[in-house]
């Protein structure tokens, strides 16, 4: 039996890395072995837990991933695996050249995300396929209406979800679906293409990605009406 791989989790969102660590410490051969919030923290745990990999993400408070990559490059043995929502090439460029050994988009599947730690653990290169480029594209700042199809998954778990997202800001969005959602539940979401007014959520042109806590739920006539706000 192949001995257990340690993994050393770097994510400032206390849900999502919750959900992380369940994933990894399910599987029989990995084990989470430590945590931190930020790149600073990163470092220092680094050098304290000796392990085989670390999925760093890149957007933290006070020392952000980028800066600590290339530190935790040069200063641990272990692998680096960047799990993060930024999927435009130049910030997988920059990352695999700033010491990652792989780069993995946050609204994968377990599956798949399972397959890029393996990946990077055997010593080949995982980089997850960008779906889109949309360089110039931004969210503004006031809601806007919006209505575009949007599907939705509970991380690590193995359901999606069709929803409709009525308006959206930089910071979050509000979408209805006639799905249960749960209030304070770590979700991805995949905003698509799709007619004004059509209900026909077949998956279609996939647009952006987000990762986002569902803040609050209101179940109306059958539909739950669902206010989400990202992670950056």
């Amino acid at each position: 039996m192949d001995a257990t791989k340690k993994i050393i989790i770097v994510e400032d969102n206390d849900l999502y890395r919750a959900a992380l660590r369940e994933l990894i410490n399910s599987q029989e051969n990995l084990e989470v072995v430590a945590e931190a919030a930020d790149g600073e923290e990163a470092i220092k745990v680094a050098a304290a837990f000796p392990a085989d990999l670390v999925l760093l993400d890149l957007r933290l408070p006070g020392t952000s991933g980028y800066d600590a990559l290339p530190r935790l490059s040069q200063n641990t043995d272990a692998k680096i695996l960047v799990l993060s929502i930024l999927e435009s090439h130049h910030n997988i460029r920059a990352s695999l050249e700033a010491g990652a050994d792989g780069y993995c988009f946050k609204d994968v599947s377990s599956q798949e995300l399972l397959r890029a730690i393996a990946t990077v653990l055997s010593g080949e290169r995982y980089v997850s396929r960008p779906a889109l480029d949309y360089p110039e594209e931004r969210r503004a700042e006031p809601r806007q209406a919006c209505d575009h199809g949007i599907v939705w998954v509970y991380f690590n778990r193995e359901s999606t979800v069709a929803a409709r997202m009525l308006n959206c800001s930089r910071i979050g969005c509000y979408f209805e679906t006639s799905q249960p959602v749960t209030a304070g539940a770590t979700i991805s979401i995949r905003l698509e293409h799709q007619p004004a007014g059509s209900h026909d959520h077949a998956p279609g042109l996939v647009r952006s990605y987000a990762v986002a806590d569902v803040k609050w739920c209101d179940p109306r006539s059958r539909r739950y009406g669902v206010g989400a706000r990202y992670h950056f």
